[in-house]
Formats: C-alpha cells, sequence, structure tokens
C-alpha cells in the first residue's frame, strides 16, 4: 500500500496528482493548515481622545499558531499552468499583547495587557487565487510546483478580553458600547510545494506558502449619544507562513 507524505502550506495552497495533472483536468483536494504566526508583530497603541492623542510606548502584541482545515480546487489551463482557488475554514486567531496601554498619557489610569490572555480574538477569512506553475510531464508521478497569488482578507466575530472590555465600558459610560474591528486588506502570496500521484485519479500534496497580511486594529468606547470617547489603535503585522497537507481527487 502507497504511503503518502507531503507538506504544504497556508489557505491557499492547492495540489493535483501526477497523472492527472494536464491540461482541462479539474482536482478537488482537502487537508490540514498549519498557520505559523512567528513573524507577526503589533504596532504601540495610540489612542485619542479630547484630552489629546498619546502613544503607549512599549505596548506590543504578537498572533499564535493555529490550526484549520482547507478545501481547494485546481484547474490545469495546460499541462503545466493551472489556477488554484482555495478556501480554509476561518481559523480561530488569538492575540496576545504585552506592556501597558495609558490611553490618556503618563499621568492617567494604565492597564496591564500582558495579563490579559488573550487580548482579543477574531475568525479570519482568508480565500486564495494562485497561479500556478507544475513542472516535468503530466505522467510524472512527483511534480514540483511554484505559484503566486493574491489574496482578500476581511475578519468576523472580533471579541475583546472581558477585562479589557470592561474598563473600555466604564469610560464609554451608562448606555455606551465597546466596539472593535480589524480592517480588511488585500494582500500577495507565494507558494512552493509538490503532488505525488498516488493512482489514476488520487494524489497526494503539499505545500508551503507566504502570505504578506496587514490589518488595522480600532477598539472605541462610544458613548450613549453615539460619540467616540476614546480610540485606540495598532498595525499588525501578520505574515504567516502556511504548510498545507492534503490529498486530492480529479473529477
Amino acid at each position: 500500500m502507497k504511503k503518502l507524505v507531503c507538506l504544504a502550506l497556508i489557505p491557499g495552497a492547492i495540489c493535483s496528482s501526477a497523472m492527472a495533472q494536464s491540461a482541462g483536468s479539474l482536482i478537488t483536494s482537502v487537508g490540514g493548515v498549519w498557520l505559523d504566526f512567528g513573524p507577526s508583530s503589533a504596532t504601540s497603541l495610540q489612542s485619542s481622545s479630547a484630552f489629546g492623542t498619546f502613544t503607549s510606548t512599549g505596548t506590543g502584541g504578537q498572533i499564535h499558531n493555529t490550526f484549520t482545515l482547507e478545501l481547494s480546487t485546481t484547474y490545469f489551463v495546460t499541462d503545466h499552468i493551472a489556477f488554484d482557488l482555495a478556501a480554509g475554514i476561518p481559523p480561530k486567531l488569538q492575540l496576545y499583547a504585552q506592556g501597558n496601554a495609558r490611553p490618556f498619557g503618563a499621568g492617567g489610569p494604565s492597564l496591564n495587557l500582558g495579563n490579559l490572555a488573550p487580548l482579543a480574538t477574531t475568525r479570519s477569512w482568508s480565500p486564495i487565487l494562485f497561479l500556478k506553475y507544475y513542472f516535468f510531464d503530466a505522467q510524472t508521478k512527483l511534480r514540483p510546483f511554484v505559484g503566486i497569488g493574491g489574496n482578500y482578507t476581511w475578519f468576523s466575530h472580533t471579541n475583546l478580553n472581558s477585562t479589557f472590555s470592561g474598563a473600555l465600558q466604564q469610560i464609554a459610560g451608562p448606555g455606551g458600547q465597546v466596539k472593535a474591528s480589524l480592517s480588511p486588506s488585500w494582500n500577495p502570496a507565494v507558494t512552493a510545494g509538490a503532488s505525488y500521484n498516488i493512482s489514476k485519479n488520487w494524489y497526494a500534496t503539499g505545500s508551503v506558502t507566504y502570505l504578506s497580511l496587514k490589518t488595522n486594529a480600532t477598539v472605541s468606547s462610544v458613548a450613549a449619544n453615539g460619540q467616540t470617547v476614546l480610540s485606540s489603535k495598532t498595525r499588525i503585522t501578520a505574515d504567516p507562513v502556511i504548510v498545507f497537507l492534503g490529498i486530492g481527487y480529479r473529477f
């Protein structure tokens, strides 16, 4: 019995079977995705209110690594060129932060963000469209590939740590509310990997993808009359390295 082993990456890495990888082939693959956010970081928190604009020097943050599932579809335009669309189950991302937030300046109240773990969570929607080039002949069992692509990322279900949200709610006052959002963005991506033909219609595939992902995070305390009392922002650089390992079938 043949063993499948492959290494791949990111919500967006798609592959197809060696014998099936010819012009006109349509292949669907499913597998696991590991998102490595080791390079992630966040700028110091900048807060604006009636008291002025202040930067909480020394604050920062990172996104923790996570796992999700991916479904991708590949269409071969020629024996070597293919379009690849991948969309995974939106992973739940966790943002951890450090440093003391001082939204009203050095003389005002402060909050240790490192004690709030995680500071925020969100769902990330990150479909990726790749243009890939497959090496070797369409009948070759093992076919490496490289690709470039584009991604549009947006976020939903963004929630703040209850202690953090409670502090912001006090600033909003009775009847006020706390709002949190992450900006959507278009992002470039590159990928490399290989697919291995198992049988006539089945293949194993793996890939590693780098996604240049950045977003602006905003949390606001809004008074009952609709006026924003306090607005704090940070720019998050996620830049995940995504590893995908899966199995595909040619229809």
